[in-house]
């Protein structure tokens, strides 16, 4: 994350008149006392929160990955394949491989090395993908996109595991800056997902919710599959958000195309999350949409029993289906409570899914493979959940 001097936004956001009328008429109905308690529970969580995305990522997370887990995020931060494999059930690491250095427009950790890294971590389960660069200056090293298509291609000739690079999206010469969003498309292509860290509430000032919905729009018209990454950390330049502030930009993350989420940071500057229980309050009740927590002996571990792909020489206009057929650890495979996500794409653009049927067992996916990408490389995912397990997998396949 990029540092920049502190100063003052004017108010983004004030109560509006439909809340007030809809205060008056619940105050008419409920009474004052419970009007009151409502509404110190919406001013709290700042009201809608929307629905978390199916991959929830937490940086630092790797130094307390237990509590992590039962608060909702499922990827772990880790920096090796030993603690993805030591992560908590139903749950994955992000594997970090080292940094691009701006400094010197160069990788930390070179082509041999990585190739080993990934090689072994190959069909690994409990490894999601690889993190290879946060916040890359496409200005300071032209060629850092280039630089990045390449790593990822390195990589994906080994293990077809997503790649995951996050963004400067603060801006590289001030605040809040244009090149900040002008250097979007440039990243178009070369890698998988990208994070999206637009960071809105600095010290001594509110939040400019604007920046964050700029963001999302230059993304949207980049074609990027992206990531927002959330601020709930203080430092000397941003500072903790308040519940509804945190409540807010969920509420925008989740009004975008997101496919999964991220959030800095469990611990940052000395600061910890844990110092916060009202933003880990409002978290939680994103990430879970505020369920009563499942007991132990009602948690069911999924496991996968095939994966499979309709053909491995998919070919360009024609329909191409995953299937993950699974079971649960302990009892019989449930017929109801579980879900499925799933997602395809050519380069960052999305393939039209055609169906998605999920019953006792068995999920499948199928889309419709663009015309005219011959040669390109077709990759997605297949997600399934249940209770507190979720159970993912992925495929890279080139397009005939």
């Amino acid at each position: 994350m990029s540092l920049t001097q502190p100063v003052s936004r004017a108010e983004a956001s004030t109560l509006t008149a439909k809340r007030g009328l809809l205060t008056a008429v619940l105050l008419a109905a409920l009474g004052c006392a419970a009007m009151l308690a409502l509404l110190g529970l919406a001013e709290a969580v700042g009201g809608t929160l929307g629905s978390a995305p199916p991959y929830r990522f937490m940086y630092s997370s790797d130094s307390d990955p237990a509590t992590v887990a039962s608060d909702g995020w499922n990827l772990i931060d880790t920096g090796s394949q030993w603690t993805a494999d030591r992560t908590p059930a139903g749950t994955q690491g992000l594997v970090w491989v080292g940094d691009y250095d701006n400094s010197t427009c160069s990788w930390q950790v070179s082509d041999t090395s990585l190739s080993a890294t990934v090689s072994a971590a190959k069909g690994d389960p409990k490894v999601f993908g690889y993190f290879i660069s946060d916040e890359p200056n496409p200005y300071a090293c032209p060629n850092a996109p280039a630089q990045h298509k390449a790593r990822t291609q390195l990589i994906h000739s080994l293990d077809a595991k997503p790649v995951v690079v996050v963004l400067d999206s603060n801006g590289f010469s001030g605040r809040a800056t244009q090149d900040a969003l002008d250097q979007l498309p440039l990243w178009k292509g070369t890698a998988d997902v990208f994070g999206l860290d637009p960071y809105p509430c600095y010290q001594g000032g509110a939040c400019d919710y604007s920046w964050i919905d700029r963001t999302i729009s230059a993304a949207d018209a980049a074609g990027l599959n992206y990531w927002g990454v959330v601020q709930a950390f203080n430092d000397s330049s941003w500072r903790w958000p308040t519940a509804s502030e945190l409540s807010h930009m969920l509420s925008q993350w989740a009004g975008s195309k997101q496919s999964g989420y991220m959030v800095f940071a469990w611990t940052w500057a000395g600061n910890s999350l844990t110092s916060q229980p009202a933003l880990l309050d409002v978290f939680k009740q994103f990430n879970a949409g505020a369920p009563k927590p499942v007991p132990a002996t009602r948690r069911g571990v999924l496991q996968a029993v095939t994966f499979s792909v309709s053909t491995h020489t998919p070919h360009a206009g024609q329909e191409l289906a995953a299937r993950l057929r699974f079971r649960v650890a302990k009892g019989p495979t449930p017929s109801k409570g579980v879900r499925m996500w799933c997602k395809a794409r050519v380069g960052a653009t999305a393939v039209h899914r055609l169906s998605r049927t999920l019953s006792a067992g068995d999920g499948v996916c199928r889309w419709l493979i663009p015309a005219g990408t011959a040669g390109q490389m077709v990759r997605g995912w297949l997600t399934v959940g249940f209770e507190d397990s979720r159970l993912s997998r992925t495929f890279g396949l080139k397009i005939r």
